[in-house]
């Protein structure tokens, strides 16, 4: 697409994730001369690390599979995962945008498979829209995909500067106004407006401290999925500005804490049971929710059980990539990585239930009816008590086998600076700081409490990206 002619505005995007680089295209295409800055070493953010899902409504793909969905359905949706505390006016150009940015992607390379799209939330029909396209080196799966397309199309752009290993040390503000920004070794850039782009604090322990401590208090348990410079310069930016801080926590994975491994998808062979013995949710439920689930059991505490015959048989790792994602990550569930967690005491073991039970201080009698009832179900072929799905393997032969999680990895931070459906930043007072508009993690209200869907972060940065972009510009935002 060529751009219309030079409207000798300049604009800063801080950040070359999916969210500055959507931003750093769409105000090049509206006229604008762009500097985009990366206090990384390349570009991608945590847009790059991420499986690349985009969650969306009412959109070409969902019809090629003859799936009827609507924007005023995922408008409905985000409002009761919410519990109605997300504004109306973002979830409202969240969807609509999201829908949009499905074809404005596929412009730019990539494409989508109607048969690949799978449920990637608490929706009953499928919204996770999954990309192909080449990564160019940069990420492991479908987010590098999504990166890769984008730098593309911005390179092409001879409007765009990108500057990486630059980091942003401060807004510039004058009367009243964002005019640009000081980078770290003091040189100053200015511009008609900027757009903070800068991801989360995932990797900022004083921000966690300050913002979310829960993602502290499991100590060295608790490590960031994202990049090491996502530390909340955005957001501290942003409230020296006189930003409204909007939104809390964020999501965290469980972890059994053997090492740096992600498993975004639970081995349906195992039972987790609490402190009692008790089994308490379907195990193959999705990560918006686990957390939240194991947080609230007796003392935090969750035990993932299963038998040597799950660990001869079925530990294989298959489960790692269900949806076909693309992500290649070694699993914390595989055979030889159970092995020598067990050799290392790290897994318990007991060649008895009861014994099983007596080293972790599960409740003997609440464990031995759980796995009474769980193999009966087996044998019946139906989890008669939370109906989960997919394989499901009896524990009836010793030696067992108990790892403890804990909810610890940190994903998405979900506080950020309060924006309109403009992507304005505003101010304590609900009102726009002029020159200053944000978009991706480090702009807040687009999450309350639980992730409403894989893809929900990446398609918010994609839109209010391009939404930033345009309202910097002065241009109509993106339909």
């Amino acid at each position: 697409m060529r751009s219309p002619a030079d409207t000798g505005r300049r604009v800063i995007v801080v950040g070359a994730g999916g969210a500055g680089l959507a931003a750093g295209l769409e105000a090049a295409r509206a006229g604008a001369r762009v500097l985009l800055l990366e206090a990384g070493d390349q570009v991608g953010g945590a847009t790059a690390r991420a499986g690349g899902v985009v969650y969306a409504a009412d959109t070409p793909v969902q019809k090629a599979r003859g799936i009827e969905d609507s924007v005023d359905r995922l408008v409905n949706y985000y409002a009761t995962v919410s519990r109605h505390e997300l504004e109306p006016r973002l979830m409202r150009r969240s969807a609509e945008g999201t829908r949009e940015v499905i074809g404005w992607l596929e412009e730019l390379g990539i494409s989508w498979e109607p048969e690949r799209l799978y449920v990637a939330g608490l929706e009953f029909d499928p919204r996770g829209h999954l990309p192909s396209g080449d990564t160019r080196g940069l990420g492991p799966a479908g987010g590098a995909m999504i990166v890769a397309a984008l730098l593309t199309a911005v390179e092409e752009r001879p409007e765009v500067e990108i500057r990486t290993r630059t980091r942003v040390a401060d807004l510039l503000v004058e009367d009243g106004r964002v005019a640009g920004v000081r980078l770290a070794d003091g040189t100053e850039e200015r511009a008609d407006a900027v757009v903070l782009a800068s991801g989360g604090f995932g990797a900022g322990a004083e921000m966690l401290a300050a913002h979310w401590p829960e993602a502290t208090r499991h100590g060295d348990w608790h490590w960031y999925l994202g990049p090491d410079t996502n530390v909340g310069d955005g957001l501290r930016m942003g409230l020296a500005a006189g930003a409204e801080l909007r939104g809390y926590g964020g999501t965290l994975l469980e972890t059994p804490n053997f090492g740096r491994l992600n498993d975004a998808f639970t081995p349906p062979w195992l039972i987790y049971v609490n402190q009692r013995g008790h089994r308490f949710v379907d195990e193959t439920d999705t990560y918006c929710v686990m957390p939240h689930v194991i947080a609230r059991q007796p003392g935090g505490v969750c035990w993932a059980v299963f038998d040597d015959a799950a660990l001869r048989k079925v530990a294989d790792g298959g489960h790692v990539d269900p949806y076909g994602l693309g992500v290649d990550l070694e699993s914390n569930w595989t055979g030889a990585m159970l092995r020598r967690q067990i050799d290392a005491g790290v897994v318990r073991t007991g060649a008895t239930l009861a014994e099983l039970a007596e080293g972790t201080g599960i409740a003997a009698d609440g464990l031995a009816a759980t796995v009474e009832l769980w193999n009966a179900d087996v044998a019946a072929g139906r989890d008669s008590v939370f109906d989960k799905s997919g394989e499901l393997v009896a524990v009836e032969s010793g030696p067992f086998y108990a790892v403890e999680l804990r909810p610890a990895i940190i994903g998405i931070t979900f506080g950020g600076l309060r924006i309109d459906d403009a992507a304005r930043v505003l101010d304590t007072a609900g009102r726009p700081i002029p020159g200053l508009h944000a978009a991706g993690e480090v702009a807040g209200g687009l999450d309350a409490d639980v992730y409403a869907g894989g893809g929900t972060s990446i398609g918010n940065a994609l839109v209010f990206g391009r939404v930033a972009a345009r309202t910097a510009v002065g241009v109509a935002a993106p339909a």
